[in-house]
């Protein structure tokens, strides 16, 4: 048992949200580990394009009505937050992706077949 989860509710719903990720992953036609990085790039680049553009949609508001400062860096903060957590628990799932999924089966494949000797022949 552990003390931070007592009832392994944050287990399961990491485990939830990284089979949706790894179900997406397979829809999508990722199975290299080089593809599922250039997720991860994507992802990174994407989520700093959302940021910069609520700052620049913010910054005229804050200079419009000096009042709602506030209220615009508090859900600048909110934004920035939920954006930085979940691209690094993307990242973290895509990783154990690459690492569970994609690297199994690259040694599945490498790995040449059994040699077995046959019964009859021991010397």
């Amino acid at each position: 048992m552990k003390l931070n989860d007592p009832f392994g509710r944050m287990e399961k719903r990491n485990q939830i949200a990284y089979e949706a990720i790894r179900d997406s992953m397979r829809r999508g036609g990722i199975d290299t580990p080089q593809a599922a990085r250039d997720v991860i790039s994507r992802t990174r680049k994407r989520s700093m394009t959302f940021l910069a553009t609520g700052m620049a949609i913010s910054l005229p508001l804050i200079l419009l009505v000096p009042k709602a400062i506030p209220a615009v860096i508090g859900l600048l903060l909110l934004m920035a937050v939920w954006v930085v957590t979940w691209t690094i628990k993307g990242k973290r799932y895509i990783e154990r992706y690459i690492k569970e999924d994609l690297q199994e089966d690259k040694t599945k494949q490498e790995l040449p077949p059994q040699q077995f000797p046959s019964i009859g022949n021991r010397g």
